[in-house]
């Protein structure tokens, strides 16, 4: 077997998740064949594939194409757990709340001036609204507890101290987070789908066009965010919650 032949196995044998956790830079590839990699990334490449009716010789050859460097600066799973807590929180949550607020300005401005015309503004309107509350308060229930337990992990794992792990958020709240990823993840598919995949439509405004095309941008990042949580630190912190069982 050629070594061509191995990539193409390799890959094939591997987790969506899998795949993008080694280089994030592949996340535009299942992006563009709307393959989800961040809430259902555990599904290997050859069911996803099926399951979207994607020929698998393509993806492949659109993973082989993306650069295979990765940089420090978005090789998120090499990152020490504090760390990659403090760039989820300072950067991305920082990003999501100032963003989400735009959205929801925004959604109920462009509805009125044009959801007589394109009906589907409307609805994309509503699902902003009701989403809005829900990611604000997501994010805020993260920095409460989960983040700041891990955090205290990886303290007692560097400073050889024993913490208390009795009320350990890392089993039930932390499938209650990722039951949430899931929901947002499909009302944003909802919008996704309802706005023709971000597509403006002609003599509209500088609004219209704004409103569109910060849903996308909102949309890609919060797909990287809820992977780097449900495929990178959420499986680590467990993993170094029972290493310190096990320690004790």
């Amino acid at each position: 077997m050629n070594s061509k032949s191995l990539i193409v196995k390799d890959l094939m044998n591997k987790s969506v998740a899998t795949i993008v956790t080694k280089n994030i830079n592949t996340a535009s590839v299942f992006k563009k064949y709307k393959i989800d990699f961040s809430v259902h990334g555990n599904m290997l490449l050859t069911k996803a594939c099926d399951k979207k009716k994607v020929n698998i010789k393509n993806i492949v050859n659109d993973l082989k194409a993306v650069n295979n460097k990765v940089y420090y600066l978005k090789d998120y799973n090499s990152w020490d757990l504090d760390f990659l807590i403090d760039f989820l929180v300072n950067i991305q949550h920082e990003y999501k709340e100032e963003n989400i607020l735009f959205l929801k300005e925004y959604g109920e401005k462009v509805a009125k001036i044009y959801g007589k015309e394109y009906k589907e503004l409307l609805k994309v309107n509503r699902l902003i609204q009701k989403n809005a509350d829900t990611i604000l308060e997501h994010m805020k229930n993260e920095e409460r507890t989960i983040f700041p337990y891990i955090k205290k992990l990886v303290e007692a794992k560097n400073k050889k101290i024993v913490v208390n792990i009795s009320n350990s958020p890392l089993n039930s709240p932390i499938e209650s987070i990722e039951d949430e990823h899931e929901k947002v993840s499909k009302i944003f598919k909802k919008i996704c789908k309802l706005t023709n995949n971000y597509k403006i439509p002609e003599n509209t405004c500088i609004s219209y066009k704004v409103l569109y095309l910060k849903l996308q941008q909102f949309e890609e990042l919060l797909s990287n965010h809820m992977h780097i949580e449900n495929n990178i630190l959420f499986p680590k912190a467990k993993k170094l919650e029972k290493s310190l069982l096990l320690d004790l």
